[in-house]
């Protein structure tokens, strides 16, 4: 059934064009403000600096952050390999940027381009159409996304590859193409997207096409279960360990289902989950009120946009930079602006035009805009003067293997060991982490290694309380503190231990060294109880 507003070809190139300018152009902005801020380049989280740390083990033949030791720190199959190319070179920690940028583009393009199909861009359509391409991708947050150098901004993009595929499947009987292809790189950038691909594979079985449901539930799972068997090979645990050490299991759940209603509960009264249960509920509604939609297939389409969301708000998450429904936010307010048109014969009444102003309001009041910005390019300062200096004295000044509990920039381009305390990197610290951390487990780790310096939070460790999980033999020198706020960060201070007394000497000189070129924001403070021998 196709719907008989159905945009013009000139409306099916400018709202798409429309709406990668308008992400084009704002995440351009936020870069140049970010490297004004920062004095360089950086993203405003570590993260990206696992996946290039991993890039750099696959191009070895290996996987992890360390050569000779497998581990699985990232949850994405697919993007680290995506990074290889340039790896060893200056070059190859931009390829998360370039990554991201074609993201952007894509799904910049692709809700563009469903709001042309849906009849955005019919003359009588055509001003909300304009606004809800160029305001859409801004309101929910693509471009603020796109600059953490993760790969959210190609996941959001399979995402609505599916949704404009079951568009058109549901309108001319076309599209399967665009969903399997959805379907199977989203699984491939991650774990969420099979959610989406499992109902639009049964979305195509109600339609008629039982082969390519098949086909399509097939190719939204092979990722995971390749990377499973992978994991496996190597004599990993099949689920990343990235995942493991980042599943929270709400206290007092006596089961499974106590425990997804629990995340439930947690997720929607977060703004941006109740913003996607709201987005939900208005499609949902609308199919069940109009009669147009729901004694047509478009009630099919307007099921898989509901259930998605429901899906993603049981078994996700919400938050970490907004980057965790960012896929599943832009699906539902996707779905809803493609299905509202089928609502109506031909013109829209103020009540169209209201919900998709609320819409746009709604994202921007929920994320906080311009504030959220801000936290972005603040985030990028905060990186750089935190991690980026301890990945700098790592590999220019210390030069020895090391132990962290925050991994990517340290590990990225390092030839020397680097412990990860905190689990992603190491299935060993995890298991402890969270089982059974016993004071002074820490050392533990690091005498079995031969490592003598580590540079940590304090509080991730209890350092100082009752149950100290820091090495018992070891030496605080001091902190690098930042004296500028803003960032996603787990403190603003670093504590530096030498692992035994032996080993303090030799970090009190290469902090010496070092400590002359911290940038503008940051400062080493050197423990009054540590004796400074023959310094000043």
């Amino acid at each position: 059934m196709s719907h008989p507003i159905a945009g013009t070809r000139s409306a099916a190139r400018m709202v798409p064009a429309l709406s990668i300018l308008s992400a084009l152009a704002t995440f351009a902005a936020l870069q140049i403000i970010a490297c004004w801020l920062t004095g360089g380049f950086d993203y405003p989280l570590d993260d990206p600096y696992i996946h290039l740390a991993i890039a750099e083990q696959i191009a070895a033949g290996g996987y992890g952050v360390n050569a000779g030791e497998y581990a699985s720190p990232g949850s994405s199959a697919l993007y680290p390999l995506l990074l290889v190319p340039f790896h060893g070179t200056d070059l190859h920690r931009f390829m998360p940027l370039f990554w991201n940028i074609v993201g952007l583009v894509a799904s910049s393009y692709l809700w563009g381009r469903l709001l042309a199909e849906a009849g955005w861009g019919h003359a009588s359509w055509r001003v909300a159409g304009i606004a809800a391409a160029v305001i859409g991708p801004l309101a929910f947050m693509t471009p603020v996304v796109a600059t953490l150098g993760m790969e959210h901004a190609l996941h959001v993009a399979c995402a609505l590859a599916v949704v404009l595929g079951l568009h058109r499947h549901i309108g001319t009987g076309q599209g399967t193409a665009l969903i399997l292809a959805g379907a199977f790189l989203g699984t491939a950038f991650r774990l969420e997207g099979a959610a989406l691909a499992i109902l639009a594979g049964a979305a195509l079985m109600l339609t008629g096409k039982r082969g390519a449901g098949g086909a399509t539930v097939l190719a939204g799972l092979l990722p995971i279960a390749l990377f499973a068997v992978f994991l496996m090979s190597l004599g990993l645990d099949p689920m990343p360990s990235s995942v493991k050490a980042k599943l929270a299991i709400m206290e007092g759940a006596q089961s499974a289902w106590q425990e997804r209603l629990a995340v439930f509960g947690v997720n929607v009264t977060a703004p941006a989950g109740l913003l996607i249960a709201g987005l939900a509920l208005a499609t949902f509604v609308l199919s069940r009120l109009s009669p147009r939609i729901r004694d047509s297939r478009w009630a099919t389409f307007a099921g898989v946009i509901a259930l998605a969301a429901f899906a993603h708000l049981l078994f996700g998450q919400i938050g970490w930079l907004d980057r965790y429904e960012n896929y599943i936010l832009m699906v539902s307010a996707a779905g809803f602006l493609a299905i509202l048109p089928k609502a109506y014969d031909d013109a829209p009444d103020a009540r169209a035009f209201g919900a998709v102003a609320a819409m746009l309001i709604a994202g921007f009041v929920t994320y906080k805009m311009p504030f959220s910005a801000e936290r972005i390019v603040k985030g990028a300062r905060a990186i750089h003067l935190q991690q980026g200096q301890m990945a700098t004295f790592a590999k220019d000044y210390l030069r020895t293997p090391v132990a962290v509990n925050d991994l990517g920039r340290v590990a990225f381009q390092n030839p020397d060991y680097v412990l990860d305390l905190w689990g992603l990197a190491s299935e060993e610290a995890r298991e402890v982490r969270l089982n059974n951390p016993a004071p002074g487990w820490t050392g533990e780790m690091t005498d079995a290694r031969s490592i003598p310096v580590a540079m940590i939070y304090d509080h991730w460790f209890d350092a100082g309380q009752e149950g100290d999980q820091t090495g018992e033999t070891w030496v605080r020198l001091g902190m690098l503190n930042l004296t500028v706020e803003g960032g996603f960060l787990g403190a603003y201070q670093v504590a530096f231990y030498a692992t035994s007394p032996d080993t303090a000497p030799m970090l009190e000189t290469a902090i010496s060294a070092w400590e002359p070129t911290l940038l503008p924001g940051s400062q080493f403070v050197w423990d009054k109880s540590y004796d400074r021998e023959g310094r000043e």
